[in-house]
């Protein structure tokens, strides 16, 4: 009898311990470990992944969350890119988070952010009845959480005299490429992007890596083996580009007139020294692109300044301007037409004046002596001597291989 009642006790009082444990507010240290969504992309290119790939994911997430009247107003705000980029303070509030673990959608309550530093996301605002709400989506890892619902308050009717009837004043968000300044090259247009590589292949190599066995893709936090060491002159904490080099074989036949300047390398991440051997050093890959596989090649990392600028458009004289042009000869990998956001070679470079953070017109002629359809405005991401990696900034229609590039006429 006395051991039931002891019983009865231990009982109690881990029901007591598991309901405050829950009740509590969740300490999120650290995200990256459980992704809902990849987002190792380009902002524009991960709308349209959710819009194409995982609107049923999104739509389960809200609805075990109790939340599924804001998934097509969430959903709208995606479609139009109508997002900012900010950070969650430290101590920030999150109502609820969906995640991904082992495959299964999972829903997590009443959680706050209490990283070392701000945590980076993309907010997506929108209003849905009578509430304006907030979602937004860590950087690192997909996952949606809701940080914001707050009554819209109606204005007070005016007792009185009718005035004039005034137009309604609306409050309209903005998608990021349509603000004033932002950032034109970011750190995903620089380390993630792709250049003409003209010389013999880099002298590192990945060789191998941990768990080869179970699989032949490495992403963020894996453990690799590359083929120099402290002979070489390598250093522990040493920061490396990894870089996949494609050859003419690698490339459809409609993108293989790229290599008459010379190979296209792939920037896939970074990859940092830890043991090194004599002839042989284990790294780790960290903010990779996309997957990493063995036979990769690494060159010394060279940090970039990001650039802060305007969208100058395309609103142009049909005209050619004074000075060099050139075509398209590459898009990015497995696109046929790309859009704003997506990166292309051009066969213009340092030969021809071009700079990093110049801003280029896209054109076609579409017969002989009309005038021209200007179409897009690019930026200059990186230059080589013969060509230069660009990113549309906007455009009207879609581009593709062949299509003109020129100098921004002078006013």
């Amino acid at each position: 009898m006395k051991n039931r009642k002891w019983a009865f006790f231990f009982i109690a009082v881990l029901i007591l311990f598991t309901f405050n444990a829950f009740s509590e507010t969740k300490k999120l240290r650290e995200v990256g470990r459980f992704s809902f969504i990849d987002t190792n992309m380009p902002p524009q290119d991960l709308m349209k992944t959710i819009v194409e790939n995982h609107t049923e994911d999104v739509k389960v997430g809200f609805a075990l969350a109790g939340h599924s009247e804001l998934y097509v107003p969430f959903l709208d705000q995606v479609r139009q890119s109508a997002f900012t980029e900010r950070n969650l303070a430290v101590g920030d509030p999150m109502m609820w988070m969906v995640f991904r673990s082992q495959g299964k959608i999972k829903l997590v309550q009443d959680l706050e952010w209490a990283g070392n530093e701000p945590l980076p996301v993309y907010a997506f605002t929108f209003t849905h009845g009578s509430n304006l709400y907030e979602v937004v989506m860590p950087k690192a890892c997909g996952n949606l959480s809701l940080v914001k619902v707050e009554p819209i308050t109606p204005q007070a009717e005016q007792v009185g005299e009718p005035e004039e009837e005034q137009e309604p004043e609306y409050e309209i968000r903005r998608a990021k490429i349509y603000d004033e300044i932002y950032a034109l090259l970011s750190d995903t247009d620089l380390y993630c992007s792709f250049r003409i590589h003209r010389d013999d292949d880099p002298a590192m190599k990945i060789i191998g890596a941990d768990r080869e066995a179970e699989r032949f893709i490495f992403s963020d936090g894996d453990v690799i083996y590359v083929d120099q060491g402290r002979a070489d002159g390598l250093e522990s904490g040493q920061l490396f580009l990894v870089l996949e080099i494609l050859k003419r074989d690698r490339v459809a036949d409609e993108d293989s007139s790229v290599f008459r300047f010379g190979n296209v390398a792939v920037k896939k991440g970074r990859a940092r020294i830890l043991e090194m051997g004599e002839h042989k050093s284990t790294a780790v890959l960290e903010k990779c692109c996309d997957p990493v596989t063995i036979g990769c090649f690494l060159v010394p990392f060279e940090p970039q300044e990001s650039l802060m600028g305007k969208d100058l458009g395309y609103d142009v004289p049909p005209f050619k301007a004074d000075g060099v042009s050139g075509e398209v000869v590459y898009l990015q990998t497995d696109y046929i037409q790309v859009g704003s956001g997506h990166w292309a070679l051009i066969d213009m470079g340092g030969r021809d004046g071009i700079n990093r953070g110049q801003q280029l017109i896209l054109y076609r002629e579409l017969h002989e002596g009309a005038p021209l359809q200007v179409f897009g405005n690019l930026v200059v991401v990186d230059v080589q001597e013969e060509t230069s990696t660009v990113k549309v900034l906007s455009c009207r229609d879609s581009v593709r291989i062949g299509d003109y590039v020129m100098l921004r006429p002078s006013r």
